[in-house]
């Protein structure tokens, strides 16, 4: 190992550990992190972090537009160079600051680390986020058959993101005693090893979705773990039994075992199964917060509503909630639809909007 790579590879430890315990990034987050780094160090051969200046953050700007990807255009996508830039660009700002970086690295030059305003527009608009319908939960749901330990898991586990919105990383990870059935609390705790978005303390109830079975089929697998002999710090949500047949890497067909998932990708398996089985395309767990707010936005909510709302969904923000996750990805078509919905009053001159119309159009305006 090089000298300038055995420094470089402490400073990205440095950076890794501040993004952890100072900002207290999750470890996912901080990977992407280590991605984006890496295509610097890729790009620049692994020279001294310290030799960084404007035209090396041009180059490689201009590299990552060029670089090729195993993409149906060959190239990487603009959100993935806007990332890649921007998480750079975060790592820089923090070694600019750092002893023996401060008088090497300017603050300027890690500026440039940017797609142009017009790339960073088509980067951050997104694509239309696919999530399902109410009656494509439904249909999900009811398509499962019960004839096992696994059948009841994997109908609770999709039951419980419907009606709570709990991101997939911290349902593996929720305890027994993370559920007071008397009250129907969820403390998504992370002293108690659940694993929430940047190490937050959340608490969550049951969302009024309009369907009972949901809150009914989870409360019926909660119990049914309870008469298993499941304790408090046992998974509500445990892992396939494993090394069941002669191989370690045999599963069970009919049992879970009473340990946590090693990860997300179990439980990611079940959704993705579950939505083929019932004829479906696959909506990931994430998608099932989406369809939540967009349930509760349908609603007349009061300010006080929405911030209760948010609250249990683990934003901080209101605007978090109702704009990235309500009406932030609505397409021009919608917006039309709805312009050509409103109606003016007899005998006055005003738009007559209900609340959510009237939320909309605010946001339309922002835009412009």
């Amino acid at each position: 190992m090089t000298k300038n790579t055995l420094e470089n590879e402490k400073r990205k430890r440095e950076f890794f550990e501040y993004l952890r315990g100072a900002e207290g990034f999750a470890e996912s987050s901080v990977h992407t992190f280590a991605e984006a780094v890496a295509q610097w160090q890729t790009f620049s051969q692994d020279e001294d972090f310290g030799s960084f200046d404007k035209t090396r953050s041009l180059a490689f700007r201009d590299w990552l537009k060029e670089r090729p990807s195993h993409t149906e255009t060959g190239q990487i996508s603009l959100t993935t160079q806007y990332n890649y830039l921007r998480r750079v660009k975060k790592f820089f700002r923090w070694l600019s600051e750092q002893p023996n970086y401060r008088n090497r690295i300017l603050k300027n030059d890690v500026e440039f680390l940017k797609l142009s305003k017009k790339e960073a527009r088509v980067a951050t608009a997104g694509t239309t986020r696919k999530m399902p319908t109410f009656e494509e939960v439904k249909e999900i749901i009811e398509s499962i058959i019960i004839r096992n330990e696994i059948d009841r898991r994997d109908r609770a586990m999709i039951c419980f993101a419907l009606i709570t919105g709990i991101r997939i990383s911290a349902i593996t990870t929720l305890k027994m005693k993370s559920f007071d059935r008397e009250k129907k609390i969820i403390d998504q705790n992370p002293g108690d090893g659940v694993k929430t978005k940047n190490s937050k303390r959340i608490s969550t109830t049951f969302f009024p979705v309009g369907w009972d079975a949901p809150e009914q089929y989870f409360l019926e697998w909660f119990d049914f773990l309870k008469s298993k002999g499941f304790q408090g710090d046992d998974p509500i949500f445990p892992a396939t039994m494993s090394g069941f047949g002669d191989g370690k890497n045999e599963y069970s067909k009919e049992f879970v075992s009473n340990s946590f998932w090693s990860g997300t990708d179990g439980a990611r398996k079940i959704f993705a199964k579950r939505c083929i089985n019932a004829d479906l395309p696959y909506f990931n767990p994430h998608s099932f917060r989406h369809l939540i707010v967009n349930i509760m936005s349908k609603t007349r909510l009061t300010e006080e509503q929405k911030r209760a709302i948010s609250l249990n969904l683990g934003h901080a923000n209101v605007g978090t909630t109702f704009g990235s996750y309500g009406y932030g990805s609505m397409s021009n078509d919608d917006a039309v639809k709805i312009v050509q919905r409103l109606k003016v009053s007899e005998g006055d001159d005003e738009f007559t909007l209900s609340s959510e119309e009237k939320s909309i159009l605010e946001r339309l305006l922002k835009r412009l």
